[in-house]
């Protein structure tokens, strides 16, 4: 795994890395999937295990994080059972990440789908007394292809992570 702590080094000053769906997809998820060189290495691996059992804090680090988004490919590990789940508890309780809606189907210009895109939101506290943050967590997926090897498609995923306008006043 790339360890780095702060994948937005890679970028000259005065610029942000901030993809569409579409780029985020087409020009990172892809070329990682497929073993192809990244425009920018500016997007940090994880496992998904370690994303959905932490705390969003904790996943970004100390680092002082000026952006409101932080990205990430997500490595379906052993502890993945590869379904999305409704709710994922993290630590001990102190919180959990939620799916809100269904997967949905992201298409490009020619009405053809290019990836699938699900929501969580993190919520504090136990599931039965919870409390929404301002954490938001957005999980793309390429399609799986009935005439190709999809084991590569089914490891990655990429990821948005957000941190709301209210972060000063939420937990």
């Amino acid at each position: 795994m790339d360890n780095k702590d702060d994948a937005e080094t890679e970028m000259p000053p005065g610029y942000r890395f901030s993809p569409t769906d579409e780029e985020l997809v087409m020009y990172y998820l892809k070329n990682k999937v497929f073993d192809k060189p990244l425009p920018a290495d500016v997007i940090r691996d994880i496992d998904a295990s370690h994303i959905y059992s932490s705390h969003p804090k904790s996943i970004v680090g100390n680092s002082s994080w000026v952006e409101s988004e932080r990205y990430f490919f997500i490595r379906r590990d052993e502890n993945f059972n590869g379904e999305s789940k409704k709710a994922q508890i993290v630590g001990n309780g102190i919180g959990f990440w939620k799916s809100v809606g269904e997967e949905e189907p992201i298409y490009n210009s020619d009405g053809d789908i290019f990836a699938f895109k699900i929501t969580f939101i993190y919520f504090s506290g136990p599931v039965s007394r919870p409390k929404r943050t301002h954490w938001r967590l957005e999980e793309y997926r390429l399609p799986l292809e009935s005439n190709t090897n999809d084991l590569k498609r089914e490891e990655w995923m990429a990821a948005r992570l957000l941190r709301g306008s209210d972060y000063n006043r939420c937990v």
